[in-house]
């Protein structure tokens, strides 16, 4: 009798529990609300890092194709509750489903998982729609996306991006009752996430066409061996016609039709640099909007050698930067606060990138500024030569910072030279300079500048860390080698990143020196709110000690020419060494293993006596023209060769 009773009684609780308790759902006419409450399963691994590539458009990711669901009848079929759970025959390991109630509108899969580079995972949600209806999905994601309704698949888009909210509209249709709906995303490194929401299908319509402009722009950049094209954001205004092409001509500087291709809105369309001419070129743009009506617009750009004036005063015919006629190396940082400045100055910073309205911090701290700007219209070109007119007399201004990677935000060419032309007009006394992150335009912006930054990150951006030095040398190569080259240096970390290593910090940094950068630039001293020195203190030490050593050793740094690379002798092949020399006759080997993990002992070529090891409290004898030493992986060994 009571094994009955509690028969009955379970029976009860299952038949009385609300259906769906154990699936999130939706209301579908919470029209602009975000979608919050999910089950969510993964990671599963994906096998395509991106190590080395530069091009967005050409990322590739093996698992983004890959059904991950296939044990439970793919991801077309799947309705799951929380508790489910498989394994990967592949892997046999088990996954389930779990709850997620994000407290965000944006649905962080990077706090939720502790695998979170290189990754996939699913969210599924149950929409609930009191009739059928056309309706946009506003979906965002860091990066990939894939989105299934109802198993039909609508959208897939393999991108790597932001983590941000509506940055695609998908145009579906919801059923009258329940819906399902499943979201994949693909992870790369940083901010791992997504975001979505309905829209009104008739009101995001009207708000496209009513900023056709804003939707329509048209974007070029020399990209090596072709013009990347892009016409609008993808799946914003191809929305107004789902599948419609942008046709796009280009013409030469006589009117004549060069090349016509389309493409997807949003998507890169590549015209082959074989096809044009040195000289102006025109592209313009076409797309239907679906009513019988187009869109269209224009941009210029610039095939060939931009022009360049003669580099301000400031910088000497050997690219160092001069303060009071004596060559210095200039060493700064980006986002520091006014509070920090003096504490910048102590530690051998001599500049920051600033605002107009910190110039007086600035110098009363003894520092100088490089004021920052960013745009590529005609409101950012009014504004530059006002602001430039207006503080181009204040003594603590030391440059003008044009643009924050122009190649990769896909900036106008021509107005870029243009402001670099107005800066030089306006004030022929400071330096203008761009920061640039894809080697491919340095020979296009690189031509739109006094000095060249360069930004490569490989932390973050799981670069090969020998890139730092290989950019410094092809920034120099592609820009005719007559302007500064500068090493802009990572010490921060994207969400989920890292910061470098104190060893890592320092290998960059001497790599860079050893290529040639006539100046140093890091970011950033803070970042998401704290501080370099809170959120890295180990690093921020050594990076203190790190500034101290260069500033000992600036004489070598600032000598004209980039040092003499020396044949070592060394067993795996990846020990460098250079030499570099003062006027007065002082020599100092800069020596570096360049390898992440083979230690290796080397021989280095050098006449001389003695070698003392800079900051190692170390002398190593010179026998036979030679100097031999043991380096550890990035190890670097500074030598005052006596």
């Amino acid at each position: 009798m009571p094994s009955l009773r509690l028969g009955l009684l379970v029976f009860l609780l299952i038949f009385t529990i609300p259906p769906g308790w154990c699936q999130p759902s939706f209301n579908a006419d919470d029209m602009g609300v975000y979608i919050r409450d999910w089950l969510v399963c993964g990671p599963f691994p994906n096998q395509s890092p991106r190590v080395g590539s530069v091009s967005l458009e050409d990322y590739r990711s093996e698992g983004f194709d890959k059904d991950f669901l296939a044990p439970l009848g793919g991801e077309s079929n799947v309705d799951p509750i929380v508790g489910d759970s498989f394994t990967d025959p592949s892997t046999g390991r088990t996954y389930e489903w779990k709850e997620l109630q994000s407290e965000d509108d944006l649905i962080s899969f990077e706090n939720y998982f502790e695998e979170n580079d290189h990754v996939d995972a699913y969210a599924f949600t149950h929409i609930r729609s009191p009739d059928e209806k056309r309706v946009i999905l506003s979906v965002g994601s860091n990066d990939g996306i894939r989105v299934f309704l109802n198993g039909e698949l609508v959208h897939s888009h393999l991108i790597l991006r932001w983590l941000g909210k509506d940055t695609d509209y998908v145009p579906v249709t919801l059923r009258k009752g329940t819906n399902r709906l499943l979201i994949k995303v693909d992870e790369s490194g940083g901010d791992w996430g997504f975001s979505a929401r309905f829209l009104d299908y008739e009101k995001t319509l009207q708000s496209i066409r009513g900023n056709i402009e804003t939707h329509s722009k048209l974007r070029v950049v020399t990209r090596g061996d072709h013009l990347a094209v892009f016409f609008g954001e993808p799946y914003k205004i191809e929305t107004l016609n789902p599948g419609a092409l942008v046709q796009v001509d280009a013409l030469n500087e006589k009117g004549d039709l060069v090349a016509r291709l389309s493409g997807r809105c949003g998507k890169v369309i590549r015209f082959p640099l074989s096809s044009f001419e040195e000289g102006p070129v025109r592209f313009k743009a076409r797309f239907p909007l679906g009513d019988g009506t187009f869109v269209e617009s224009e941009r210029g750009h610039y095939v060939g050698v931009l022009p360049r004036h003669e580099p301000p005063p400031m910088i000497g015919k050997d690219l160092a930067f001069r303060r009071n006629g004596e060559p210095y190396l200039p060493v700064g940082i980006y986002s520091a606060h006014p509070d920090q400045y003096e504490m910048l100055k102590d530690a051998g910073f001599n500049f920051v990138v600033a605002s107009v309205g910190n110039l007086e911090q600035v110098q009363e701290a003894g520092l100088m500024a490089s004021i920052g700007f960013h745009g590529d219209d005609e409101a950012y070109l009014k504004n530059l030569e006002e602001t430039i007119e207006k503080y181009k007399d204040h003594p603590a201004v030391l440059c003008w910072m044009l643009a924050d990677e122009p190649g990769y935000n896909q900036m106008d060419l021509l107005n870029m030279h243009k402001a670099y032309e107005l800066v030089h007009k306006i004030d022929p006394v400071h330096p203008s300079y761009l920061v640039i992150t894809d080697p491919r335009v340095y020979q296009t912006f690189g031509r739109c500048c006094d000095v060249l930054a360069i930004d490569t990150y490989p932390i973050s951006k799981k670069f090969p860390i020998n890139d730092v030095g290989a950019n410094i040398a092809k920034a120099y190569s592609e820009s005719d080698g007559d302007l500064p080259v500068w090493h802009c240096g990572q010490l921060f970390a994207w969400p989920s990143d890292r910061v470098p290593t104190p060893e890592e910090n320092r290998f960059m940094n001497y790599l860079a020196l050893m290529d040639g950068a006539k100046g140093l630039l890091w970011y950033a001293m803070n970042w998401y709110g704290k501080s370099l020195e809170d959120q890295a203190p180990e690093l921020w030490e050594a990076h203190l000690n790190l500034i101290l050593e260069i500033k000992s050793l600036e004489r070598f740094f600032i000598a004209p020419g980039f040092g003499k690379e020396l044949k070592v002798k060394d067993p795996h092949g990846v020990i460098r060494a250079n030499l570099k020399a003062t006027p007065k006759g002082e020599r100092l080997i800069l020596a570096l293993n360049s390898s992440t993990e083979s230690r290796s002992e080397a021989v280095i070529p050098v006449q001389g006596n003695t070698a003392e090891v800079v900051g190692e409290n170390r002398t190593v004898p010179i026998e036979a023209g030679t100097l031999k030493d043991r380096f550890e992986p990035l190890s670097v060994h500074l030598y005052l060769v006596r």
